[in-house]
């Protein structure tokens, strides 16, 4: 005899939709650079990776006392360029400064 389950399956609450912001990273470059809201939000991960190393072989990733804890408004020329150019691909909205 075979039993059924007739109870209804149970999904997984979906998560949060993560997304990607600007930090600056303050002991290496000066520029700013994208990080995933995520991995920002997490106090465990030592070790965070800005978008413009997700496809190195070897990142470098930034530590975090590093890493601004804010977001910030990117300033034209203070700007991670491979940042700014997958931005350009994948519509990320760049917040403007106010007039």
């Amino acid at each position: 005899m075979t039993a059924l389950d007739d109870r209804p399956v149970r999904r997984p609450p979906s998560p949060r939709r993560d997304f990607w912001e600007w930090h600056e990273f303050t002991d290496g470059d000066g520029w700013a650079h994208l990080y995933l809201h995520s991995e920002m939000a997490n106090p465990r991960l030592v070790l965070l990776l800005p978008w413009c190393l997700i496809n190195d072989p070897f990142p470098l990733e930034h530590d975090r006392p590093s890493v601004s804890r804010g977001r910030v408004i990117p300033k034209p020329g203070r700007v991670c360029p491979v940042c700014v150019s997958q931005n350009e691909h994948r519509r990320i909205e760049v917040p403007r400064a106010r007039a």
